[in-house]
């Protein structure tokens, strides 16, 4: 899917397609202007090609820094190259072969974050950077997604597997104005290139997080589609990603409002978190089946939304909810969608427990003593069991849900015309998912690598030293995974304890194509946090790790295991031999 003011692919010539040639192949006359020449650094980037790949390789920081190193002893001011791309040369005549480029869109917000889609023929020599100058600043990027294009495809009349789509998410300065004129080149590997100057629409930082997922999560590829969005992330694309979601969870954060609903007790046993997006009346459901518990009043129901426009609804049913069943309910409303870690931060601060129990909008006592169960188990249980644990939850069948989770490591392939790729990706898996209501076998309790945000119950005092969920994650997945490893690097396991809940997976929340693109950013990030330690010690249904065996039934003191040390997993690098790598 093309963001929106995309253009379609009719002929090679179109309005916004140019035909460029290496800059060696033009032969005008030197046209030297008639006043003093002040340094340009985008006309200076875009007159010489070896500037840029300095800067690539770090050789120089800024245009000006080779400028004035070499460039102002060579005369570059006055080189015809550098006054073609002022524009005070004399008409360029074509002469070598030709390159077809073309840019779909450019958006841009004005914090400073751009999105370039287009496409160009490489097929003589792969693209190796982005130009992007606006005003007299320019910006030089390597990091760029490849994606199959089958409309660019048929008009070349190309033989399949040749990727000709590129995108790029470009950190820029702010202040920019969309009316100032906006050029973006592309450089091939061989020296070629070609430019392109066209307007840009200014967008909301957060319509600008959602165009770019939702183009993410549409588009296609020739080879492997997960290994291909993980090339595209690690080549820069994801760490802007994440810079541009932490600004945006800031802002909203920021804008928090809260209600408070209901009787007000002195002290509460615990802390429900409700996440709620999309669907408001999740919480008239869940406030009827929690309340009607013995010693449900000993609990306070923090509900936090990420839909602004439930606002007005959601302050209604609250005060609804709290007359009607005698509930204690606080209503935290976000200004935009902070996604299911950053929103459960939020509400963790306004608790007024020493215990949280995050609770998905879908999830509903199984045992209707569960409050007085909840209570027993963190009174009887010992502490390590239960600073932080999961619970058994079933469908409505009557089939096991979840019991915990663990990881395995999938060794994605994918095959391009320049050689194999190979990523190893994390995936989550549940322990007896599908089991019947009779099986006891995954239910007793034990220590798991991790367990699903669908439920989980943390002493605060944990969870807040463990900094909460990671707000890098964009909207939802694999951040309850990432908690329960964090806890499990200092020393404490997840645990799953005998406390069933029911749980219509899926049916509390809306889903929209930007969580899809959402997700295949949270995997690669989970893998690259966590892949080292998962296929050292966590990997598989019963991973060697000591500190997730159960105990010894004469143990009465556990010894708490040492803390792990974390490191950044680093993928193996691209080559041909990747797949005999794998098998070893």
């Amino acid at each position: 899917m093309i963001p929106d003011g995309a253009s379609s692919v009719v002929a090679l010539n179109t309005a916004n397609a140019i035909e460029a040639t290496p800059l060696d192949h033009f032969n005008p006359v030197a046209c030297p202007p008639t006043a003093p020449i002040e340094f340009d650094e985008s006309a200076y980037l875009a007159a010489f090609d070896d500037v840029i790949v300095a800067l690539d390789t770090h050789e120089f920081n800024t245009a000006r820094e080779h400028f004035e190193v070499h460039g102002r002893r060579e005369g570059r001011l006055i080189d015809e190259k550098y006054l073609r791309a002022l524009g005070l040369g004399p008409r360029i005549d074509v002469l070598g072969d030709r390159v077809a480029v073309s840019i779909d869109t450019v958006i841009c917000c004005a914090s400073g974050t751009l999105l370039v889609v287009g496409w160009l023929d490489d097929r003589e020599s792969p693209l190796a950077g982005l130009l992007i100058s606006c005003g007299g600043q320019a910006w030089n990027t390597t990091a760029f997604g490849r994606v199959r294009r089958d409309d660019v495809n048929s008009v070349l009349q190309a033989a399949p597997g040749q990727s000709f789509g590129f995108w790029a998410l470009v950190k820029i300065e702010d202040r920019l104005s969309a009316a100032d004129a906006w050029m973006i080149r592309a450089r091939l590997k061989d020296g070629r290139s070609g430019q392109i100057s066209l307007p840009i629409r200014m967008v909301t930082e957060t319509e600008l997080r959602a165009t770019v997922l939702s183009y993410f999560a549409s588009t296609t590829y020739y080879g492997n589609r997960d290994v291909e969005s993980f090339l595209a992330l690690e080549a820069g694309i994801g760490a802007g990603l994440v810079d541009l979601n932490r600004r945006i969870t800031a802002g909203i954060i920021a804008g928090a409002w809260v209600s408070y609903h209901g009787p007000v007790k002195s002290a509460y046993k615990g802390s429900i978190i409700v996440c709620l997006f999309g669907k408001p009346e999740f919480m008239f459901i869940q406030s009827a089946l929690f309340s009607s518990a013995p010693g449900a009043t000993d609990y306070e129901y923090i509900y936090v939304s990420n839909s602004p426009e439930l606002t007005e609804t959601l302050e209604k049913e609250a005060r609804n909810c709290a007359r009607i069943y005698g509930i204690s309910i606080v209503l935290v409303c976000l200004p935009d969608n902070a996604g299911f870690g950053a929103a459960n931060n939020v509400a963790a601060r306004h608790a007024r427990s020493a215990r949280l129990m995050i609770t998905n909008p879908d999830v509903f006592p199984r045992d209707d003593r569960w409050a007085q169960r909840h209570a027993d188990l963190i009174e009887g249980a010992p502490a390590e069991q239960t600073a932080m644990f999961g619970v058994p939850l079933y469908y409505d069948d009557g089939s096991l849900m979840h019991h915990g989770m663990y990881f395995e490591i999938d060794a994605g392939i994918s095959v391009r015309p320049d050689g194999v790729y190979a990523r190893p990706m994390i995936r989550t898996e549940h322990y007896g998912k599908g089991a019947p209501v009779w099986s006891q076998e995954f239910v007793c309790p034990r220590p798991v690598a991790a367990v699903t945000g669908a439920f989980i119950s943390a002493d605060r005092a944990w969870f807040e030293s463990l900094g909460g969920f990671n707000e890098d994650f964009l909207f939802g997945h694999y951040e309850d995974a990432d908690l329960s490893l964090k806890s499990l690097a200092r020393g404490r396991p997840v645990w799953v304890q005998d406390f069933p809940l029911w749980h219509m997976e899926g049916k509390g929340s809306t889903r929209r194509e930007a969580h899809e693109g959402g997700i295949l950013v949270n995997r690669w990030l989970f893998t690259r946090q966590w892949g080292t330690l998962i296929a050292a010690s966590i990997r598989g249904p019963q991973p060697a790790h000591p500190a997730l065996q159960l105990p010894a039934a004469s143990d009465t003191d556990p010894t708490e295991p040492p803390a792990l040390n974390v490191t950044e997993f680093t993928p193996p690098s691209k080559n041909a031999n990747a797949a005999r790598r794998l098998k070893r």
